[in-house]
Order: structure tokens, then sequence, then C-alpha cells
């Protein structure tokens, strides 16, 4: 993708996003947020592809998927004022289906067009599908890396350090704020593994739930930053304090260390 056709992307995004512009306070602010998100998501698409490209073009394509990655994120809370896929719409599912009936992407080759449709349908899926191309699979392993980091800064640096009545509304997902965590998504933090979203009962459980997502990290690039940017402790500190939880930091941070310094490739795949 040459730098003007992805100087018209955002110049689509910008425009699309202002079709879904409220003028109560509420809903404006749960739209801005997934708007400066998808920007961020963009320049931290930006930042990785540009330690595992080789060309402009490669990392131009790389950037949009970032930039579209979320697009239905807008008509999903247009319909249904809320981003909880599990009782709206798969927004993944839903942002392709935008880009496809919209022709967005019409300038575009098969496989370029592919590319980008497939890394939006699934950057937010459980677990990656088996049938996609080589190609396509970097471009979703990167978005997929480059939502999270940016979800981390989201709530580390805008939604825990707000009180409750500031967060925009939808971003919690409706969990309640207690001093509770279940042991169950705890054990999968130390066992390395993903929690799912079906076990979460509370905002802590949320928390929780988030840090797993460190273990779904795919590029070197994407350690790095997570531990530049303090997201671990950050989030640690969010959370009640007590040995079982502390003892998280030491844990997710040896593991971060332990995949930067692998020796094989860019990628940890």
């Amino acid at each position: 993708m040459d730098t003007e056709t992805l100087i018209q992307y955002k110049a689509w995004f910008s425009n699309y996003v202002k079709t879904f512009y409220y003028t109560n306070e509420k809903d404006q602010k749960n739209i801005e947020l997934k708007e400066i998100h998808s920007m961020h998501v963009y320049e931290n698409m930006t930042n990785i592809a540009q330690g595992v490209f080789d060309t402009d073009d490669e990392i131009n394509t790389a950037s949009a998927v970032g930039l579209l990655h979320d697009v239905g994120r807008f008509p999903q809370y247009a319909k249904y004022k809320t981003f909880k896929d599990a009782v709206s719409v798969n927004h993944g599912v839903l942002g392709a289906e935008v880009l496809a009936q919209d022709g967005v992407l019409r300038e575009l080759s098969p496989a370029l067009r592919d590319i980008i449709l497939h890394s939006v349908k699934y950057h937010n899926a459980y677990k990656i599908p088996s049938g996609l191309t080589p190609e396509t699979l970097v471009y979703l392993k990167m978005v997929r890396d480059a939502d999270k980091l940016d979800i981390w800064r989201v709530f580390t640096e805008e939604i825990f350090t707000q009180s409750k009545t500031d967060r925009p509304s939808a971003v919690m997902l409706g969990f309640p704020v207690t001093e509770d965590y279940s042991k169950k998504i705890l054990k999968a933090v130390y066992s390395l593994k993903l929690a799912k979203l079906a076990d979460v009962k509370c905002e802590n459980d949320f928390k929780l739930l988030q840090l797993t997502w460190i273990f779904d990290l795919n590029f070197k690039k994407s350690f790095s930053i997570l531990l530049e940017r303090n997201y671990i402790d950050t989030m640690v500190d969010t959370l009640p304090d007590n040995p079982e939880l502390n003892g998280l930091r030491q844990v997710l941070k040896d593991y971060c260390s332990l995949q930067i310094n692998r020796d094989s490739g860019k990628t940890n795949v």
C-alpha cells in the first residue's frame, strides 16, 4: 500500500467516525474513546511493523490495519449502546462487513484486501482461526498485539485513574466494582494461560483477564513496549494489596524478558 492510499484511509476513517458523533456527553465520550484508541493502535502498528518489514508499502499496510481494526465499534455502539460483544454483535466481524459493504478497500488488490479484511475480522478472536495465509497471519498477529498495548494504555492512564462516574460508561462492560477476585482467573495468570471473558464476574477479574493477554503477544517489540510503558506494575497496583496478587509482577516481567531474549526470529511464533 502506498502512502497516498494510507492518507485516503485516514481521511475516510475521520469522516466515518464523525457520522457517529453525539451531542450528549455520555455517548460522545464513548465514541471518542474508540476514535482515540484507533489512532493509538495505528501508531503501535507502525512502531511494531518498522521492526518486522523491509518496505514502506508493508509498513503502510500494517498502519492501515491498525487504523481500521475497530470500525465496527461505532455502529455497534450506535445500535446497542455497549461495547460488550456477547450482548450485542462481534465488532470484528461487523468491522469487516462495513469495509466490504462500503467498498472502502476497492482500489486494493484482492490479496491485500483479504489481508486487511481478515485482520479486522479476527483481531478480537479468542484464538486465531486456521486456514489464513502466512502473509495475513503476520498482520493479524501484529494488530492483536497493537490493540492489546493500547487497551492497557487506556485502562492504566485513563480508566483506572478516574472515578467510576467520570469513566466512559461502556468501557467496563458493566462489571461491578468489588474487592473480590476469581481464583480461577488468578490461577490462569500464574499458569501463563489466557483467561476467558465468560469467567469474569467483577472489575478485578477483568483486570486479571487483561494481564493474561500478555501470553498472547507475538512480537518481541510488543513485549519491549509493554515493559517500557510499565503497564504491568500499573495494572497490579490497581488490584487489592496482598501477596497473592503482588506476586504477579515478577512472574509477568520474567515471562516478558524470556520472550524478548529468545534467539529465534523477530516474532515468537
